[in-house]
């Protein structure tokens, strides 16, 4: 029997974005045991460098074993047989499942790392995190860019990006560190509190950042620091 196995008696609450006819499922108690996730963590994984995954993560990656996929391609087909996802004809490429661990500190970030951001302009992708420390450490926003009314990055808008990335650098003094509330450039429309045990998931195009902390000092111990899983999937 693996050890990672979906909890039966997960919960499901949706926060719907009328403005962009988007809905954020969050799922509570998405695992049976969390031991297997946190055994892996500690004793096996081999955390990637920052930037070594081709993202701007602030942190250290490593990839989820098989079973953790198997668990988590479990829900997700069970969310689309719920009607609770629909994309295409419904078929599940689950991507990547990446453990990862916040080591970059506040002071440390580029301008990029300081907005927020988009995984792809495809709005058949899907991002997830799986929160495996507690509120203290940060849960997830998801903004808009007030200059131009945008929440969600299309081909048709994709080059507001640019403008957004020169706005956070002239309001630099504003946007030192990690972007965790609304801001004069940046309004938190969605924010979700990091809960132990706990998946949220919306469309890769949505704008969105983790909600860390500025006075939080990161490191490489795994007991105090921010750790999650991040997920990426594409439904067609």
């Amino acid at each position: 029997m693996e050890r990672y196995q979906l909890n039966k008696d997960y919960k499901v609450s949706q926060v719907f974005i009328g403005e962009i006819n988007e809905t954020v499922i969050i799922v509570d108690d998405f695992l049976h045991n969390l031991e297997p996730v946190y055994q892996f963590a500690t004793e096996t994984a081999y955390f990637q460098p920052f930037g070594s995954d081709g993202t701007l993560y602030p942190g250290k990656r490593d990839e989820m074993p098989a079973p953790y996929y198997r668990a988590f391609e479990q829900l997700v087909n069970e969310l689309l047989e719920q009607g609770l996802i629909t994309s295409g004809e419904n078929n599940l490429y689950l991507h990547r499942c990446k453990l990862s661990l916040v080591t970059q500190n506040a002071d440390e970030l580029n301008t990029l790392q300081r907005m927020p951001h988009i995984d792809s302009t495809d709005d058949k992708t899907f991002a997830a995190v799986h929160y495996l420390s507690d509120k203290e450490w940060g849960g997830t926003g998801i903004y808009k860019y007030l200059p131009e009314n945008i929440i969600k990055v299309t081909a048709d808008n994709q080059n507001s990006v640019h403008k957004m990335i020169a706005d956070t650098e002239k309001h630099s003094a504003t946007h030192q560190g990690y972007l965790n509330e609304t801001t004069a450039l940046f309004e938190k429309v969605v924010d979700i509190e990091a809960k132990i045990n706990r998946l949220v998931i919306y469309k890769s195009n949505l704008l969105h950042s983790a909600a860390l902390f500025n006075h939080k000092k990161y490191s490489n111990d795994l007991s105090n620091s921010r750790l999650s899983i991040s997920s990426f999937f594409r439904i067609s």
